[in-house]
C-alpha cells in the first residue's frame, strides 16, 4: 500500500500532492465511512454540507491558490486529483456496508460526534492535537462500537451517497478556480465550516437539527468573506487571470 501511495504521488506534481493529501484525509482516517453510515449523508443539503466542509473546506482552497498563478493552472490540480479522490470515494462507500454490521452505529455516532468537534475547533484556531487525534477518536469509537455480526455481506447503498458527496467538491474546487483569492478572506470561511461541522456533530449527538441550516451558514460565512470594496474598485479582477 506504501508503495502504491508513493507511485500515486509521483505522478503528481507538488501542488496537486498538497491538494490530494488534503482531500483524502476524510477518506483514510474512517471519518468519511463513520458518516456515510450514521445517517449524516442523507439529503441533498447534507451532501453539500459535507462536502463543502469535509473535503473543499478553507485548506483546499488555501492549497488551490497557493500553488497555482493562473486558472488553467488551478484547473490541471484538480484535474489531476479527481480521478483519485473519486477512486478513494467508491472504495470507502463499498466498504461503509461493513461498518454498518460490525460496529455499533448508535455508538458510533458518538465518537463521529467527537471527532468532527475535534475538527472543528482545529478550524476555529484551537489546537487539540496533543490531547485528542481523529484517528484516535475514530479508531477507539470502532473499538468500542464492535460487534460480532452472523455475515457480513458487502453493498451498494453508501456508493451513491459517497460519490455524490466527493463530486460536490469537485464541482466547488472547480468553481473556486475561477475566483481571485484576493478577493476572499479564507478566515471567514474556514471559521463558517468549523460552525457548521458542530451543527453536524451536534445531529450525530441526537439533536434534530436541519440540514438546510449548516448550508446556510456556508453560505453567509462566503458572502462575509468577499471583500466588496475590492469588487467595486476592480471588478475586472474578480476572475483568476486566464
Amino acid at each position: 500500500m506504501e508503495g502504491f501511495s508513493i507511485m500515486v504521488l509521483g505522478q503528481l506534481d507538488d501542488g496537486a500532492q498538497r491538494l490530494l493529501l488534503v482531500l483524502c484525509l476524510p477518506l483514510v482516517d474512517g471519518v468519511f465511512a463513520t458518516l456515510l453510515v450514521s445517517g449524516a449523508v442523507e439529503t441533498f443539503s447534507d451532501v453539500l454540507s459535507v462536502s463543502l466542509t469535509i473535503f473543499t473546506g478553507a485548506g483546499a482552497l488555501a492549497v488551490l491558490y497557493s500553488y497555482s498563478e493562473n486558472r488553467k493552472e488551478a484547473i490541471s490540480m484538480v484535474k489531476s486529483v479527481s480521478p483519485f479522490l473519486i477512486g478513494g470515494a467508491i472504495l470507502v462507500g463499498l466498504v461503509a456496508p461493513i461498518f454498518e454490521q460490525v460496529f455499533n452505529i448508535t455508538q458510533l455516532k458518538i465518537a463521529a460526534g467527537l471527532a468532527l468537534l475535534v475538527i472543528a475547533s482545529e478550524m476555529a484556531g484551537y489546537d487539540l492535537s496533543n490531547k485528542f487525534t481523529v484517528p484516535g477518536i475514530i479508531l477507539t469509537g470502532l473499538l468500542l462500537s464492535l460487534q460480532n455480526p452472523d455475515d457480513l455481506t458487502i453493498g451498494v447503498e453508501y456508493l451513491v451517497p459517497a460519490i455524490a458527496t466527493v463530486s460536490a467538491s469537485l464541482i466547488a474546487l472547480y468553481i473556486a478556480c475561477y475566483l481571485n483569492s484576493e478577493i476572499m478572506d479564507l478566515n471567514y470561511i474556514r471559521k463558517g465550516g468549523a460552525l457548521v461541522l458542530v451543527i453536524i456533530a451536534l445531529t450525530m449527538f441526537g439533536l434534530q437539527i436541519p440540514s438546510e441550516i449548516g448550508l446556510g451558514v456556508l453560505m453567509v460565512s462566503f458572502i462575509i468573506s468577499i471583500d466588496y470594496k475590492f469588487v467595486v474598485e476592480r471588478p475586472w479582477r474578480v476572475l483568476i487571470a486566464a
